[in-house]
C-alpha cells in the first residue's frame, strides 16, 4: 500500500510545519515510493515523486512562484533533487524547474527538449533508487507532451484530466493526435491510478477504469471528440505571453 502525500496531517519523515496530509492510496505502489501532490488548492498540480531509499526525487511540473515551499519540503524530508521534470511546454504558469536547479542542484528534464539538460522521449525510462518511471509520449495537448508511469499509476499531466481532457488549441496542439493518446492511456488496466496535471473542481485522483467508462470527452467517441475539441474558444491562459517566452528560453 502506497502513502500519497498532500497538505493536512504530518508524516514523521515531513516537517511538522509543512502540515503532509496521508492518504491511502489501492493498489500495489511500490514499497520504495514517496508520492505527493504539493499545490493543494490549485488547479494546477506539482508532483514529489522520491524515493526513500535512496533520498532522491524528481519534481514534476513545479510553478515558479512555489519554489520556496519545495525546497521547504525537500530540505524537511531530507531529499536531494534529482530532476525537475516539465511534461510539456506550459502556456498557463511559468515553470519553476530551472530556478529550483539553480538554487539546488540537479538537473531540468523533459519538455520542451531545447530548453532542458535531459530532454525526454517515448520509451526512456528514469531510474530513482528502486523505482523505475516509464515515460510516454502523449502528444495532442501539445506536441511534446509527456505522460509518466509508474507501478500503479499514471501521471498524465494535461492530456488525460479527470472527467475531461486537456485542450488542444493552444500551439502545437492537434485533436486528432489527443484521441490517440487518450486511446494509448485508457489500453493500461482499470486499477491504474490517474493523477492529472489540472483539476478545477478539487479532485486529487482518479482511475483509468472510471475515466474509461465516464470521462465526458473520451466517452464522446473519436469523431465526436475531434468535432467538439476543435470548436474555436473565446478565452486563452491568462499568463501565455509570458509564460510560452519564459518555459521555451534555451538553457
Amino acid at each position: 500500500m502506497a502513502l500519497a502525500l498532500s497538505v493536512g496531517a504530518a508524516l514523521d519523515a515531513l516537517s511538522l510545519s509543512l502540515a503532509i496530509r496521508l492518504r491511502y492510496q489501492p493498489r500495489m505502489a511500490h514499497a520504495d515510493l514517496l508520492f505527493a501532490e504539493l499545490n493543494e488548492g490549485l488547479d494546477c498540480k506539482s508532483y514529489l515523486i522520491a524515493s526513500q531509499s535512496a533520498r532522491e526525487a524528481i519534481l514534476v511540473d513545479p510553478l515558479e512562484d512555489k519554489v520556496d515551499r519545495y525546497i521547504q519540503v525537500l530540505s524537511d524530508q531530507r531529499l536531494s533533487l534529482l530532476l525537475a521534470l516539465d511534461t510539456h511546454t506550459h502556456a498557463d504558469h511559468l515553470s519553476g524547474s530551472r530556478t529550483l536547479v539553480e538554487r539546488l542542484g540537479g538537473k531540468t528534464a523533459g519538455s520542451p527538449s531545447g530548453s532542458v539538460h535531459l530532454p525526454l522521449h517515448e520509451g526512456d525510462v528514469l531510474t530513482l533508487g528502486q523505482l523505475s518511471i516509464r515515460v510516454w509520449s502523449t502528444p495532442g495537448h501539445t506536441a511534446d507532451s509527456l505522460s509518466l508511469l509508474l507501478d500503479d499509476r499514471v501521471l498524465s499531466a494535461d492530456t488525460l484530466l479527470i472527467g475531461a481532457t486537456g485542450r488542444t488549441d493552444l500551439p502545437t496542439g492537434d485533436t486528432a493526435t489527443e484521441w490517440e493518446s487518450l486511446t494509448r492511456l485508457m489500453s493500461l488496466p482499470d486499477d491504474t491510478l490517474v493523477f492529472p496535471g489540472h483539476d478545477y473542481a478539487q479532485k486529487t485522483h482518479s482511475t483509468i477504469g472510471y475515466e474509461r467508462a465516464n470521462n465526458k470527452r473520451y466517452t464522446l467517441g473519436r469523431e465526436a471528440f475531434i468535432a467538439a475539441m476543435s470548436e474555436p474558444r473565446k478565452t486563452k491562459p491568462a499568463l501565455i505571453d509570458r509564460a510560452l517566452p519564459h518555459n521555451t528560453r534555451p538553457l
